[in-house]
């Protein structure tokens, strides 16, 4: 599957190149940090100069495909990350595949408010249901997403979230024979 995929509903509403602005509008971060990852060389860019108007000109497919690695930064093969993914496929196994904001907002123990803000940054995968009904959410997506840089970098954790991070890291110790992480 190709960024473009992935992203469809962003890449049928943005043409081929996008301004500093509609990129972070997509990414869901700040202009400084807009800038900052320009000027790092995260975001390759053109400047343009129009009279007295300065703009950026970037590629789309390079916003997504910073957007991508800000959501899924961390390795799939990474040892710690597998074993979390297990974690939650062996703690989620009697859900249903397809799940509301009301389930995610239980088993996460956020409000919904909360569920409602990470799809709407494209943080959790959702498809809705219909106009005004909701959103319908698939448990791999969920998965993904508790496995995320995301989720795990939230500051002001709920008490299920940490009483879910103390079990994995319980579960995680007796599997790797007693070593702290």
């Amino acid at each position: 599957m190709t960024l473009l995929e992935y992203y469809h509903e962003i890449s049928e509403a943005y043409s081929e190149h996008i301004t500093q602005q509609q990129m972070y509008e997509i990414c869901g971060f700040s202009k400084s940090t807009a800038y900052k990852a320009e000027n790092s060389g995260a975001i390759p860019f053109v400047k343009e100069v129009n009279h007295l108007l300065h703009t950026h000109r970037i590629k789309l497919i390079d916003a997504l495909a910073f957007k991508y690695k800000r959501e899924h930064g961390y390795r799939q093969d990474d040892e710690y990350i597998s074993y979390l993914r297990r974690f939650y496929d062996k703690r989620l196994k009697g859900l249903p595949d397809i799940l509301t904001v009301s389930d995610i907002s239980e088993i996460t123990g956020f409000v919904e408010q909360s569920v409602q803000r990470w799809i709407g940054k494209g943080y959790l995968k959702a498809f809705a249901k219909g106009r005004g009904r909701g959103y319908r959410i698939p448990k791999e997506s969920l998965i993904v997403f508790l496995v995320s840089p995301a989720y795990n970098s939230i500051q002001n954790k709920s008490d299920k979230q940490i009483a879910t991070l103390q079990n994995f890291r319980a579960w995680y110790s007796a599997r790797i024979g007693g070593v702290k992480i």
